[in-house]
C-alpha cells in the first residue's frame, strides 16, 4: 500500500489518500491518462524543488555565513616604563585589521594623572603631575575602541610606573630626650611600613656649637638603627645654618631627587668662638 500526498504551491498538505500496491500504473504509459495530466505529473517533481527552496528547505552548500572581521587593538607606551611625577607621557591605540569601511571610535580612561589632550582620538598625552603621589604610583591607560561588531574583543591598556616626589614627614629642633626617643620610633614604625627612604637634613643653629651637625647625625642615625631601620635606608647631610637648630626629615622614593637644603643663614655669618687655649707651665 503506498501512501499519496497531494499539494500544491503556497499551501500545506490539503488532501492524502491511500492506493492498493496492485491498482499502482505508470501514468505515463497508462492509455486512460489524459496528455494534460501526464504534463502535469512530469511538472509536479519541478514543482516541488522550487517550493522547497522557496520555504528554504533547500540550501545550496556552497553559502556560507558571512565572517566579520575583527581588528588587533593595543596600547602603546611611548615613554621609559618608569617617569617621574610630572613628567607628561604619551600612549598610543593600535588598531590593525578589521572591517576597512569602519571608522572606529576611540575613547580613552586614565587611572591617574590627566589626560592633556588627544581624548578620542588614537594618541593622548597624559599629564603625570601627581600620579606618585598615589598608593600604585602608575598610570594605567585604558581605550574602548567601538564601531566594530559586538562580538570583537574592543579594549586594551598599558601602564607605566611613576617616581613620586620627595615628601616631608616632619621637622623639630632639639627637644628633651624622652621626646626625641618618641619621634624617632613614630619615625621608624612609619618607614617599617614603607619602601622609601630616609633623608634627614640637620641645620645647626646661630649660636651652636662647632660640630653641633655631625654630632646630632651620628645620634639620631645610631637611633633609628636601633628602633630597626637599616642603614642603607638613611641618608643624612648638613643643611647649612638657620636661627634655631632644626632637624628636617624627608621620605623619599626609590629613584626620586634628593631635597636641597634651605638654609636661612650665610656660613660667613657666623663666628665660632675660639678654645680657651691652656698656659704653659
Amino acid at each position: 500500500m503506498i501512501e499519496v500526498k497531494a499539494m500544491q504551491a503556497g499551501e500545506m498538505l490539503f488532501d492524502s489518500f491511500r492506493i492498493p500496491h496492485s491498482e499502482i500504473r505508470n501514468p505515463i504509459h497508462d492509455p486512460e491518462v489524459s496528455e494534460m495530466h501526464k504534463s502535469t505529473i512530469l511538472f509536479l517533481p519541478v514543482l516541488l524543488v522550487v517550493f522547497l527552496v522557496g520555504t528554504g528547505h533547500a540550501q545550496n552548500p556552497a553559502q556560507q555565513p558571512q565572517v566579520v572581521p575583527c581588528p588587533q587593538v593595543n596600547v602603546q607606551l611611548q615613554a621609559p616604563p618608569q617617569i617621574r611625577d610630572g613628567q607628561p607621557v604619551t600612549f598610543t591605540a593600535n588598531i590593525a585589521g578589521g572591517d576597512p569601511k569602519i571608522v572606529p571610535t576611540v575613547l580613552w580612561n586614565v587611572s591617574a594623572g590627566v589626560i592633556s589632550r588627544g581624548q578620542s582620538t588614537r594618541t593622548i598625552v597624559v599629564d603625570s603631575t601627581g600620579a606618585g603621589a598615589a598608593p600604585e604610583r602608575e598610570i594605567k591607560a585604558d581605550v574602548w575602541v567601538g564601531g566594530y561588531a559586538p562580538e570583537c574583543p574592543s579594549q586594551a591598556s598599558a601602564s607605566v610606573s611613576v617616581i613620586g616626589p620627595a615628601v616631608k614627614f616632619g621637622e623639630f629642633g632639639v627637644v628633651p630626650d624622652e621626646i626625641l626617643t618618641r619621634n624617632l620610633k613614630a619615625l621608624a614604625d612609619f618607614l617599617s611600613r614603607s619602601p622609601d627612604n630616609l633623608r634627614l637634613i640637620v641645620y645647626s643653629g646661630r649660636n651652636s656649637e662647632r660640630g653641633f651637625a655631625s654630632n646630632w647625625v651620628k645620634r639620631i642615625t645610631a637611633e633609628l638603627v636601633a628602633d630597626g631601620v637599616p642603614l642603607r635606608r638613611i641618608s643624612a647631610t648638613d643643611g647649612g645654618y638657620r636661627e634655631e637648630p632644626l632637624f628636617d626629615f624627608w621620605i623619599v622614593p626609590l629613584g626620586a631627587d634628593q631635597p636641597r637644603p634651605t638654609p636661612t643663614i650665610d656660613r660667613r655669618e657666623i663666628t665660632t668662638p675660639k678654645s680657651p687655649t691652656r698656659k704653659k707651665p
